[in-house]
């Protein structure tokens, strides 16, 4: 997944046979991209803190791949090293990873609680911390080399304001000076990093719909206003999860294979 392209163009971009970790699995952005990377003809193993895998899991297995859910929290070390092992032995490998569990808080900076901070910045930055460390130790393990992206935002290229998410705009601006420190310290071992940042897509307001989900899940707790999103961009409409498969496929597979520590920007074109 991380050499130098010897294959046709339609061949680079296949994941067949590759084994992709992703986190936050069970809806959202996470379940969009497991799905649509299964189209491509990775195997998944997708990884979330709910008790049952979601239906749509269940139907990757008619396409051909092997989709298995795992229970676990992301801002568990120990546990989700676990976890990620027990994936790595059962799938033969780990070829590339998603980091896709995330939260935000919707209320004003000097309203946010010390709860409110350390539960975004606990899933946002230090559980995608967690994942990409685990997996990418199997991957220097197996010599294999492999693919990790990240999933940062538009907030992390810029703010939010009039919206109200300060911790989780300090952790997408995290996530993207993570990326570009692993990638300098993984590419001796042949694995590549690089993130996504969506914005004025539907797939943001998504994971965050309900404002009373338990804050534990790394999935919910904060409101994003579709109009707002829908006048800041060129393109003046919200866009849609999958118009963000594109950019993931191709971070995932060889034709990308010269670009590491970089960041696709997907926003509608923000004004």
């Amino acid at each position: 997944m991380s050499t130098a392209p010897t294959a046709n163009l339609p061949q680079r971009f296949a994941l067949k046979n590759k084994t992709i970790v992703v986190t936050g699995g069970a809806r959202g952005l996470g379940l969009s991209f497991a799905s649509a990377l299964a189209e491509a003809g990775a195997n998944i193993a997708a990884i979330d803190l709910d008790d049952s895998p979601p239906d749509e899991l269940g139907k990757l297995q008619a396409i051909g791949v092997k989709a298995k859910y795992y229970t676990a929290n992301v801002q568990d070390y120990d546990g989700l090293r676990n976890t990620i092992e027990e994936i790595a032995q059962e799938f033969g490998s780990i070829d590339g990873c998603i980091p896709a569990a995330g939260i935000m808080r919707d209320k004003p900076f000097l309203e946010h609680t010390a709860k409110d901070i350390n539960d975004v910045l606990g899933v946002n930055i230090v559980g995608v911390m967690y994942t990409v460390q685990h997996c990418a130790a199997q991957m220097v393990k197996q010599k294999t080399g492999g693919n990790i992206v990240c999933i940062s935002s538009a907030a992390g290229h810029h703010g939010c304001a009039p919206m109200t998410c300060a911790a989780y705009v300090a952790s997408k601006h995290a996530v993207l000076g993570l990326v570009k420190q692993v990638a300098g310290e993984l590419a001796e071992h042949g694995i590549r990093c690089n993130s996504i940042s969506p914005g004025c897509v539907s797939a943001i307001a998504s994971p965050f719909e309900s404002s009373t989900a338990d804050e534990n899940q790394g999935h919910a707790d904060g409101y994003v206003d579709e109009d707002l999103l829908r006048s800041g961009c060129m393109l003046k409409r919200v866009g849609e999860p999958d118009e963000l498969h594109g950019a993931m496929l191709y971070l995932m597979s060889d034709a990308s294979s010269y670009m590491t520590g970089n960041d696709i920007l997907v926003n509608g074109g923000k004004l």
